[in-house]
Formats: structure tokens, sequence, C-alpha cells
């Protein structure tokens, strides 16, 4: 039977998969490593008393310690993470032959020359993409960036056999092949294969291919493979704008943190005016960048505008949970390890408080309560309040009406 290690709480599960979530942490089957049991390799020695025994012909000294030998047989899984080690970007890869044309997404794009400069370019030989630049010998490359992942899936999740993917879409005809480039890219290349240097590696063709020409169409970061199935599954990934903001206003926060600690910890008069004046003008960058937050959210609701901050807070909690798992796989110090580990647990405990919560008002299962302006006794609106709605204090008896404030649910005396 299989052993599978939780990564952040060291839970261990015995199955022929992982648990989809962790009894005692909660974290997904995505969070479980599989432990691995390695017998004695064949011809062994065993240790005599006292002293480590080398394996037969390893040329280890008597009392020599052998370094430790890996599995000789990895499972599917351990070579499918191993793949997924391997930076890629993404790209849509597309072609014409004549009036037809068609795009796919593609990740196996890399440079092999620089002078000329020539790329290698993958395709699979079901795709439609694969046929035209096999006719043609045309194609062209748009390198995606952040803000694209909506055309990961577009040229990805569909086939131009049956569907017209450029359609709608904002493209236009490379200037040197007639291509389509995709213009929400990050750049582009022209390009002419060459037959004689491409060669068919089973389920592909690797295309090798001249540059004709290209250019850079937006300063903006490429994505990468591993961006995408890190955030495949967020549905705001291409909000760039509420992003950059977001992160802004964490890198503020922090800035704030640290110079009050600092601030706490000094005596030198001089270096505390600096320090206080830098804090303030954080300060003002820490409004502005929640003023424009709070300005993206709907008025009309209190439970919409709660939800809202719930689903914002799950995503940055995700964040969290996530950067510190990958630190606590990367760092020596044992310390530092087990510091990493606990907040990515605290971290899994904050993500699976909002996530109930955001499952709970989905539902229609969360209450409006409020608290009584005359004796501040709760008043239950129950799960689908209205503007306008009217309950009794059960306390002082007080007619209550319920009212929005700022985007927010409040009990006002009645009448």
């Amino acid at each position: 039977m299989k052993k599978w290690r939780c990564r952040v709480c060291g839970y261990v599960h015995e199955g022929p998969v992982p648990p989809e979530v962790c009894p005692v942490c909660g974290a997904p089957a995505s969070e479980f490593e599989e432990i691995v049991e390695t017998a004695p390799a064949s011809g062994a020695v065993s240790p005599p008393a006292g002293g480590v025994a080398s394996p037969v012909g390893a040329g280890v000294p008597a009392g020599g310690a052998a370094a430790p030998v890996a599995p000789l047989v990895p499972d599917g899984e351990d070579v499918k993470k191993a793949l997924f080690a391997i930076s890629y970007g993404l790209f849509v890869v597309a072609s014409r032959d004549g009036e037809r044309q068609n795009g796919q997404t593609c990740n196996t794009v890399f440079q092999v020359t620089g002078d000329p400069p020539r790329v290698a370019v993958g395709l699979n030989h079901r795709n439609l993409t694969h046929d035209l630049v096999k006719q043609s010998g045309l194609l062209a490359i748009t390198v995606l960036g952040r803000g694209n992942f909506w055309l990961v899936k577009h040229f990805g999740f569909q086939s131009g056999r049956q569907a017209d993917k450029l359609k709608d879409i904002n493209y236009f005809p490379g200037p040197l092949t007639g291509c389509p480039v995709v213009a929400d890219g990050v750049a582009y290349l022209e390009c002419r294969v060459r037959p004689e240097m491409s060669t068919d590696v089973g389920t592909h063709t690797l295309f090798v291919a001249d540059v004709l020409g290209g250019k850079v169409l937006r300063d903006v970061s490429p994505l990468t493979y591993s961006d995408y199935r890190r955030s495949r599954g967020r549905p705001d990934v291409d909000d760039l704008d509420t992003q950059d903001v977001v992160a802004a206003l964490n890198l503020e926060y922090g800035a704030n943190r640290r110079y009050r600690a600092q601030l706490e910890d000094l005596s030198f008069p001089a270096l505390v005016r600096v320090l206080e004046g830098v804090m303030r003008t954080e300060g003002d960058h820490v409004d502005d960048a929640v003023r424009y937050l709070l300005g993206r959210l709907p008025r009309e609701s209190g439970l919409a505008r709660a939800l809202l901050y719930l689903k914002m807070n799950l995503e940055f909690e995700e964040t969290a949970r996530d950067t510190y798992l990958a630190f606590a796989r990367e760092v020596k110090d044992p310390g530092l390890r087990e510091m990493f580990g606990a907040q990515a647990r605290a971290e899994m405990g904050h993500v699976n408080i909002f996530r109930r919560l955001i499952e709970e008002m989905e539902a229609g299962e969360f209450p409006v309560v409020l608290f009584c302006p005359v004796c501040g006794w709760e008043v239950d609106f129950g799960t689908s309040p209205r503007l306008g709605q009217e309950e009794v204090c059960g306390r002082c008896g007080v007619r209550l009406r319920l009212g929005l404030e700022r985007g927010s649910w409040v009990a006002v005396q009645a009448g």
C-alpha cells in the first residue's frame, strides 16, 4: 500500500492515491508527496558491528559511508513532476495555407542559434496548425504575457478543425509571412521552416525555422508554464490592474511594519525622525491603494461587497500559503524550515475559514446579524436580507429597519 505525507503538517495517509483534503490541516491533494521506501541494493553487504559496509564493487573504503541511492524505477507521477520542473514559456503559434489559417497554444518554442537567428517549435501531428505549417513552411509565434491567460485557454482548449479560433480575436497578418499575430501578446516572431533541419519525434514534429523578423508589442513580463499551472484556477487572473494594486498594497504594508519595528528598537533621534517621515509616506501609499480597491467594489449590496472582500482575502491567503510552502521546501536551516511550515499551516487555516464563509454566503446560509443601536442586543435579519426589511429587537422591543451605509448593512431605528 502506498504512503503519502502532507508537506504542510506531516500527516501520513495510506492508500492508492492521496486524500482530496488533509484531515489534519486541510491542505489539498497536491500538497501530498509519496513516501518512497527503498530496499537495500542487490549485493549490498550487511553492516559489520561498529562500522558501515559498502555496496559490493562500489569502491568505498571499509567503514566509509556510501552515497544515498535513488529509487531505480520512479513512478509516473515522479517523472511528471520532474518534467514540470523544466522551465517553459507560453505562446500562440499560428500559420496559414492560402485562405485557411489557424493558431494553437504551444509551450515548446526555443532559440537554437543566434547567428543566424533560428528557433525550434514542437507541434502535435494531430493539430491543424501542424498541418498548415508543414504545407506552407511559414509560421508566426506570439509570445504571451501577464494578462493573456484567457488566450492560453482560447487557443488551447478547442480544435481549429471545429471552430474558427481567430474569430473575434484582435490579430493582424504578419508583414513578412501573412501568418496571424495576436495583437494583445508581448512580442512576435515570423519564421520560415527549414525542412532539412526539422525532424519527426513521434507524436510531434520539431520544426526548425529561420527568424525573418519580429517586434515587441507590450512591455509586460512573459508568461511561463509554471505561472499558468499555479494560477489557472483563479477567475481574476487577467485583471492586472487589481493584481498590481494588491501587490503594491502588500509591499507598503510590509514597509510600514518594518519601519515600526525599527522605531521601537531605536533611540537615535535623527534616524527616528527620518523613519517616521518615510513611514507616513508609506501610509499614504497604503491609503491610495485601499481607496482604489474599494472603488472597484459594488456599492449596492452589503452582502455582495462582503463576498468580494472574502474572495480577495482567500486569494491572498492561498498565495501566502503557497509561498511559505515553497520557502519551507527550499531553505536549509531546520529552524527556518519549521518556521515557514508553521506559517503555511496557519495560512491554510485562514484559507479554510474564508473558503467556508464564501460557500455559506453563496449558498444563502450566512445570516446578517446586527446589533441593536438602542440596547446592543443581536438582531437576525436572515440569510436573504432586503433593503428596508424590519425586525423587532428581542430584548428592548424597538423596531429596526435594515439600511445601507457606505455599502454595508446597518440597523436603524424605524419611525
